[in-house]
């Protein structure tokens, strides 16, 4: 087998992150400040009802607070209403 190095191109990316912690941690304040570090639009999808919108002094956001118990397909409805993401 002969090995071949190629030239190494710069290619866009989707960032895939996730923020794990106990209640309490700063997720969604990581989360918030990190949108706002990206630019465009945030949407928050806020299943601690509402909690996410303390937060609203830090930047401008969009929030949807789904009635529980948020099922699977709904939850893929509400990323699609946040930006018309293809799942």
């Amino acid at each position: 087998m002969t090995m071949q190095f190629t030239r190494a191109i710069r290619k866009r990316a989707k960032l895939r992150l996730a923020l794990a912690g106990p209640s309490g941690s700063g997720k969604t304040y990581g989360a918030l400040t990190i949108a706002k570090g990206l630019g465009g639009r945030i949407a928050v999808i806020d299943t601690e009802r509402g909690s996410a919108s303390l937060y609203s002094h830090l930047t401008e956001f969009d929030t949807l607070s789904p009635d529980p118990p948020l099922r699977p397909g709904e939850f893929i409805e509400a990323v699609r209403a946040a930006g018309g993401c293809r799942l």
